[in-house]
């Protein structure tokens, strides 16, 4: 009883482990993405806030697309080392 139950857990988290390697493949391409185009990411940001009626505009546009680009890299840091987590200790 007790390995089936524990077969059971460890098949339910290999169904988990392409979905957890997807989102970080996408957290990559994003992360990317922001930046090589944090300009166009801020104007984005700018024009969603505005549908809700809010004004969202940087002080220095500067630091705001430097900040952006911290953000990404940031962001392919963090989906890097849970693939290399995944591959490392759950695979």
């Amino acid at each position: 009883m007790n390995s089936s139950c524990s077969q059971l857990k460890e098949r339910k988290k290999m169904d988990l482990l392409p979905l957890a390697i997807i989102f970080s493949v996408v957290g990559i391409a994003f992360g990317l993405f922001m930046v090589f185009q944090a300009p166009l990411i801020i104007k984005w940001h700018i024009q969603a806030t505005a549908r809700a009626n809010w004004r969202v505009e940087p002080i220095s546009m500067e630091k705001e697309i430097k900040n952006t680009k911290f953000r990404g890299m940031n962001l392919m840091a963090i989906c890097i080392l849970a693939i290399v987590y995944i591959k490392l200790f759950i695979s």
